[in-house]
C-alpha cells in the first residue's frame, strides 16, 4: 500500500508513481516500518518541532501582556498594542499552520497566508483610524504577489503544476469580491484591483485552456463532478 501525499490518498496498485499527479508515492504500513528500520532517524523529531513552537507561543503570550501593560501606561489615543499584538499572533499562525505542518499542501498554506495578511492589513487600518487603504491597495497588492507566487510554484513543479489550479480559482474570486467592494463604495482607486483581477484571471483562464485534459481533470477531482 503507497500513500500521494499530494493527493492524500492511498493506492493499492504496485506503483511508486501516483496515478492522478504523478507523484512519487511513500510508503506506508509494513513498508514503511521495515524501511524506517534500515536507517537512522535523520533530523529533528516532531516533539522537537512541538517543544519549539511551544516556547515561541509563551514568548509571544509573554510579549503580548507587556505590550498590552506598556500601552495602557503610555496610552496617547492609539492602542499600537493591539497592532504589535496581532503581528504575533499572525507570527504564531505561520509557524503552526505552514512551517511547522507537514500534511498540509502548498495550495492551502499559500491561501491561509494570503488570508491572515489580508486580515492583519485591515485590522492596522482601522486601528490607525479607517481610511481604506488596506482594500484599495493592500490587499491587491498582496494578491498580486500570490499569483505571481504561485506561477513560481507552477514553474518549479511543472509536473504538477494542475494541482494549483484551485488556489488560481481562489484568487480569481478574491479579487472579484475586493473589485466588487471598492466598486461599489465608490472608493475610485480601482487601478490595483483591476490588475489584481485581470492577472488572476489570466493565470486561471490559461491554465484551463493550455492545461487541456489535465486541468479540467484536476477542477472535477477537486470538486468532485
Amino acid at each position: 500500500m503507497r500513500y500521494c501525499r499530494q493527493c492524500k490518498i492511498k493506492i493499492a496498485d504496485p506503483t511508486n508513481i501516483c496515478p492522478l499527479c504523478q507523484s512519487v508515492l511513500e510508503k506506508t504500513g509494513d513498508e514503511r516500518e521495515k524501511a524506517d528500520s534500515m536507517y537512522p532517524v535523520v533530523g529533528v523529531h516532531r516533539k522537537g518541532y512541538k517543544l519549539i513552537l511551544q516556547i515561541c507561543a509563551f514568548v509571544c503570550f509573554v510579549a503580548i501582556i507587556v505590550l498590552a501593560l506598556v500601552n495602557y501606561l503610555t496610552y496617547n489615543g492609539v492602542m499600537w498594542s493591539i497592532i504589535c499584538d496581532a503581528g504575533i499572533l499572525y507570527l504564531l499562525v505561520t509557524l503552526r499552520f505552514t512551517l511547522f505542518n507537514a500534511h498540509e499542501g502548498h495550495t492551502m498554506k499559500i491561501l491561509m497566508q494570503v488570508i491572515a495578511v489580508m486580515l492583519l492589513t485591515l485590522l492596522i487600518d482601522y486601528i490607525i483610524g479607517y481610511q481604506g487603504w488596506s482594500v484599495a491597495y493592500a490587499f491587491p497588492v498582496i494578491i498580486l504577489v500570490a499569483d505571481m507566487l504561485i506561477l513560481i510554484l507552477m514553474m518549479v513543479n511543472f509536473r504538477t503544476w494542475y494541482s494549483y489550479i484551485l488556489l488560481q480559482m481562489a484568487m480569481l474570486i478574491l479579487s472579484g469580491i475586493i473589485g466588487a467592494y471598492i466598486l461599489l463604495n465608490h472608493m475610485g482607486n480601482t487601478l490595483l484591483a483591476g490588475c489584481a483581477i485581470g492577472v488572476s484571471a489570466l493565470i486561471f483562464l490559461g491554465s484551463v485552456c493550455l492545461g487541456d485534459i489535465r486541468a479540467r481533470n484536476e477542477i472535477k477531482r477537486r470538486f468532485h463532478v
